[in-house]
């Protein structure tokens, strides 16, 4: 067996384009091996910032051979007069066979052309050197370029390219770029030399001996490690960030860690700023003392080398002195005036092409938050209302309109609201109302955060359905987050357990959007629109896919009675299996036995004949006011229980009654009554959606 080693030599990628790509190398790889019959064991990927770097073990040394039998067309489509037609000569020589060695068998009364085909198995480098340049140009990357004529396409200009089969090349061009045996080492410590390499061991082995660790999870470990060597004796540490070790680890070859500071006279500013300012512009992380207190710190994650170090970190201090000056001066200059009296500069922002200015936008949510009462519950509209109008505002102030702080949009309105005199109620919803990001994220840590999150949300949501297919999400596009939207109000209602009419508040958001704009989207697209989302998200949190059909086929959009129901359903299914089979069995009978079109009439009880038949329909008469208490008042288990424990009559009433009898009015007796039952139950969901497993 062989072992087939690939590097891809580029100029550096950026750090979020790296992981996709390798596990797509993978996956391609390993579908070509499969399409073209080459038998291997385990295959391994890995990236740095500029290599990819594959790994195939036992791989078959050539494709197996194959040996088959081809049908081809009816004989009187390939033969006319005893001659082969131009279809019967396209199939032969499409499979290289002559008339002489072709067959002729009967099947079903029809006679078919068939071939015998043998294909010798090629050599596998032979195989991969043609395969190659196909799988390198499939490779998605957000964005690609070309470098040379021969305008082949990649993410950054590919440099060079390893490919050894059990140490011998496999040859193969992509652009001008020729695969051979000669990989490159660091690209600063090494100045970019040449090596050979023959074969993957010695790959291998060569990056390690020169310090290029080329596993992702090693270098965050080593990340780690040095940092904590560096901070550790004087009892500092890195505030947590998983997405920026992240980042920085897939942004270098050999780690090197060191630790500088900034004047400390820029600790007033709010955390957040001094974080965003060394995170987002110059990856930083910061640092903090083990009682979480903030220091003037920062640690800094280089390409390799330990050669002017010192000089470096002034450097990396130097830089990190402008973002904060900078930072400075947008906060004062913000205090100067109340957060208040940005927010006629709103009426300069557009919002949605077409749907005017983030100014009309406040003054929805302001509407929106006005009507809380009857959409939320919520009992103080006024407080709402007031927390809508300044939510937006610090929009344009110096700090968030700058764009290297945009990202503290909220926050930075919470801060300068606290900082003069705002409630506590107030500035933590405007700090937090833009939470949560995505599914999973942190949420508004107070009622009012919550509520007009949703608020703006759900505007982005109607707005963006208002506005034109453009902005709608279609397939796998959605430049605009418009599902995320609908994701995040689903999240905030389940994970808060907020029971809110959402048609409801749909209709009164386009409503704002009409009187605006004097139109808006249809609320049926908008509602369809996150009942697919609801169903998506229940499918990510493990609910059975049948159960979810069941619970969201009942008209209207409550997503926490659809939550609960299908839970109340999940666990009746875990408890005892069979007994949940043999019940829903027994309720999908009387769903199923119903044809489409049949519209039920009043039941007529003179017209029934067996007991079973009387005794259903007098349990279900008991029952049925109940029942439909116990599903208004979202007494889910309850109502289940009792849905449920129609199961023997159900089952009596089949076994004995003709439902299809021959007399008319019987038949449509007994489908009319069973109507009935199937409604009544129907609120509670679908049952014939679920399936059961009867063996």
């Amino acid at each position: 067996m062989s072992r087939l080693l690939l590097e891809l030599g580029f100029e550096e990628l950026p750090a979020a384009y790296l992981a996709p790509a390798a596990a797509q190398l993978k996956d391609d790889v390993k579908k070509m091996l499969e399409e073209k019959r080459l038998a291997h064991s385990e295959i391994s990927s890995t990236y740095t910032v500029r290599r990819f770097v594959l790994t195939v073990d036992g791989l078959a040394e050539k494709q197996a051979d194959i040996s088959q039998e081809k049908k081809g067309p009816r004989y009187d489509v390939a033969y006319r007069d005893t001659k082969l037609t131009d279809i019967g000569k396209k199939f032969l020589d499409s499979n290289r066979v002559q008339e002489k060695d072709m067959a002729i068998k009967e099947e079903k009364g029809q006679k078919y052309l068939y071939v015998n085909i043998f294909e010798k198995g090629k050599e596998t480098g032979e195989v991969i050197a043609a395969a190659m340049p196909d799988i390198i140009k499939g490779l998605r990357f957000p964005r690609v370029m070309t470098w040379d004529e021969t305008l082949v396409t990649f993410a950054r200009p590919l440099r060079w390219i390893v490919c050894l089969l059990d140490g011998k090349t496999v040859g193969f061009n992509y652009g001008r770029t020729a695969s051979g045996n000669e990989t490159r080492l660091h690209k600063f410590i090494h100045n970019n030399q040449k090596a050979a390499v023959s074969g993957a061991d010695s790959y291998f082995e060569l990056m390690s001996k020169n310090g290029i660790q080329l596993n992702q999870e090693e270098r965050k470990k080593e990340i780690m490690a040095q940092t904590e060597a560096l901070l550790l004796p004087s009892g500092l540490k890195i505030l947590p960030d998983n997405g920026l070790l992240e980042m920085l680890a897939a942004s270098v070859e050999t780690v090197s860690v060191m630790a500088g500071a900034f004047d400390e006279k820029y600790l007033f500013l709010p955390d957040r700023v001094i974080i965003t300012a060394m995170r987002e512009h110059q990856r930083y992380f910061a640092v903090l003392k083990n009682d979480g207190s903030f220091t003037n710190c920062f640690v800094n994650v280089r390409d390799g080398g330990e050669e002017n170090m010192d000089f470096v970190v002034k450097q990396h201090a130097r830089v990190l002195f402008s973002r904060l000056n900078d930072a400075e001066f947008f906060y004062r200059e913000d205090l100067k005036q109340p957060l208040e009296s940005f927010i006629p500069k709103l009426k300069e922002a557009v919002f949605i092409s077409g749907l005017g200015t983030m100014f009309e936008k406040m003054e929805r949510m302001k509407l929106l938050a006005e009507a809380s009462a009857g959409l939320f519950g919520y009992n103080d509209p006024a407080l709402l209302s007031h927390i809508a109008r300044l939510s937006k505002a610090d929009l344009n102030t110096n700090m968030v309109g700058e764009k290297e702080y945009a990202g503290l949009r909220g926050f930075m309105g919470g801060v300068y609201l606290e900082k003069q005199g705002g409630d506590k109620k107030t500035c933590a919803a405007v700090s937090e109302h833009y939470y949560p990001n995505m599914v999973g994220d942190t949420l508004p840590s107070t009622t009012e955060g919550l509520l007009v999150s949703m608020i703006d949300k759900m505007d982005n949501l109607c707005g963006f359905f208002s506005a034109g297919d453009r902005f709608k999400p279609t397939g796998s596009k959605d430049p605009y987050a418009v599902r995320r939207q609908a994701m995040n109000i689903i999240y905030i209602i389940l994970e808060k357990k907020l029971d809110i009419d959402l048609e409801k508040f749909i209709v009164v958001n386009l409503d704002a959007y009409k009187k605006q704009f004097g139109k808006c989207a249809e609320k049926s697209e908008i509602t369809e629109f996150l009942k697919q989302r609801e169903i998506n998200y229940f499918k990510d949190k493990g609910v059975d896919y049948d159960i979810i059909n069941a619970v969201t086929a009942p008209a209207g959009l409550n997503l926490l009675d659809d939550w609960a129901k299908a839970q109340v359903l999940m666990d009746a299914r875990k408890k005892d299996t069979t007994d949940f089979n043999d019940r829903i069995f027994a309720l999908s009978r009387i769903a199923n036995i119903i044809p489409q079109d049949f519209k039920p009439g009043a039941v007529d009880v003179k017209l029934f004949e067996d007991a079973e038949e009387k005794a259903l329909y007098e349990k279900f008469s008991a029952e049925q006011s109940k029942l439909s208490e116990l599903i208004k008042g979202k007494k889910n288990g309850e109502a289940f229980s009792v849905i449920s424990g129609f199961k023997p009559a159900v089952d009596a009433y089949f076994g004995k009654v003709l439902v299809n009898a021959r007399e008319e009015a019987k038949k449509n007796n007994r489908l009319s009554m069973l109507s009935q039952l199937k409604q009544a139950f129907g609120a509670f969901a679908d049952f014939s959606r679920i399936v059961v497993d009867r063996k």
